[in-house]
């Protein structure tokens, strides 16, 4: 569980992302889509999901470990 802060970091550091990466990462984190949904919902294929789904990973940690 995270803290009100910490949460705020968060989406602090998710709009920071580039839009692709923002909306895989909302649509699989908090609408709990599966990659194939997510692929169909946006166009892609689910292994272009899985690699941006990496990317924005790898952002979103870089991002919060300069917010501290």
């Amino acid at each position: 569980a995270l803290s009100r802060e910490e949460r705020r970091e968060v989406v602090r550091a998710l709009r920071r992302l580039p839009d692709r990466q923002r909306e895989v990462l909302v649509l699989r984190y908090y609408l709990d889509l599966t990659d194939e949904q997510i692929a169909d919902d946006l166009g892609i294929t689910p292994s272009t999901i899985r690699s941006t789904r990496h990317r924005a990973l790898v952002s979103l940690e870089r991002l919060l470990t300069e917010a501290t």
